[in-house]
């Protein structure tokens, strides 16, 4: 692990806290919460770090047809990402 939990990490462990959550949905929450108005590009580069270092992980969700067919990566937490937060 070359760097450690930013403010920025920590800020995406919290916002994922609850429930997972698609890309979309989490840039919504995260700048919801904290008063952000940050884009999914730029918090990509850290939920890539926090899912290669274990305290997220993530998944490929196909929508129904009716939603537009698209895909949608999931992500949640970990144990070590809810420990993380403690």
């Amino acid at each position: 692990m070359s760097k450690k939990l930013n403010k920025i990490d920590m800020l995406l462990l919290t916002t994922l806290a609850e429930k997972p959550l698609y890309g979309l949905k989490i840039e919504e929450e995260f700048n919801k919460l904290n008063d952000f108005d940050l884009t999914l590009r730029s918090l990509h580069p850290n939920l890539d770090w926090l899912e290669e270092n274990g305290f997220v992980s993530s998944w490929w969700v196909q929508e129904e047809l009716q939603l537009g067919g698209r895909r949608r990566r999931c992500y949640e937490l970990t144990e070590k990402g809810k420990q993380a937060l403690k």
